[in-house]
């Protein structure tokens, strides 16, 4: 007589006893969106620790675990992979700054929290480090500069979206609204690249810190456009 073990029972039915299941095996297109998730990862990663002039599509394949064969039947070039790769990372970045809009933040705005989420959310090491590589690289390369100028275009869009919604909430200007984010954007963003040169967590604190005082301070009445 098999054991249970012998006869590999995998799930319970509804008397309570083993039944055999056997694994759903996943479609072509499941198998083709696993493999660009895995190229477009990749491709971010590399770009951020040795930028884009450095990084090839043979890397790209082996950093992703696949062939450079695999890689070119979905990506033509190099540039196709990179533009679908970072065009992936900023609609993060933009969706992250709808998700700011939430109810709960509007309603109550906290500054601490809101610089918390902007660090962590919008401004994190990789996307401002390959954020700059692609803009410099996209110097001279007309296609590249209008996928990045797009993007760039669609994020500040939404961080402005974000801070009239937020803002307003709090009795601010739209016009006021738009240029404290703007300090809030810049600010984090430039300590993402002091940190990358010089790491010091204490002191990134301290001014993630000052900076929720600044928003604080711009929220007070006194100052209410």
């Amino acid at each position: 007589m098999k054991s249970r073990m012998q006869v590999g029972y995998l799930d319970m039915n509804n008397q309570g006893l083993p039944v055999r299941t056997e694994a759903r095996r996943r479609t072509q297109d499941e198998r083709s969106a696993a493999t660009i998730e895995k190229l477009s990862n990749a491709t971010i990663k590399l770009i951020a620790e040795v930028g884009y002039v450095n990084m090839t599509t043979m890397l790209v394949a082996q950093r992703a675990g696949v062939s450079r064969g695999a890689l070119l039947h979905h990506f033509a070039s190099k540039a196709d992979l990179v533009k679908h790769a970072t065009g992936q990372m900023w609609a993060q970045v933009t969706t992250a700054s709808r998700e700011m809009r939430r109810q709960e933040l509007i309603d109550k705005l906290d500054a601490d929290t809101l610089v918390e989420t902007v660090w962590t959310g919008l401004m994190t090491d990789t996307y401002v480090s390959v954020t700059i590589d692609m803009m410099t690289a996209a110097r001279g390369d007309s296609e590249l500069s209008e996928h990045v100028e797009t993007w760039m275009r669609r994020m500040f869009a939404s961080y402005r979206k974000t801070a009239n919604e937020i803002f307003a909430a709090s009795g601010m200007s739209q016009e006021d609204s738009e240029a404290l984010i703007i300090l809030v954007t810049s600010t984090l963003r430039g300590l993402r690249v002091a940190q990358m040169i010089e790491p010091d967590l204490s002191k990134a604190k301290a001014v993630r810190r000052m900076l929720a005082d600044q928003i604080r301070a711009q929220l007070s009445p006194g100052n209410k456009t």
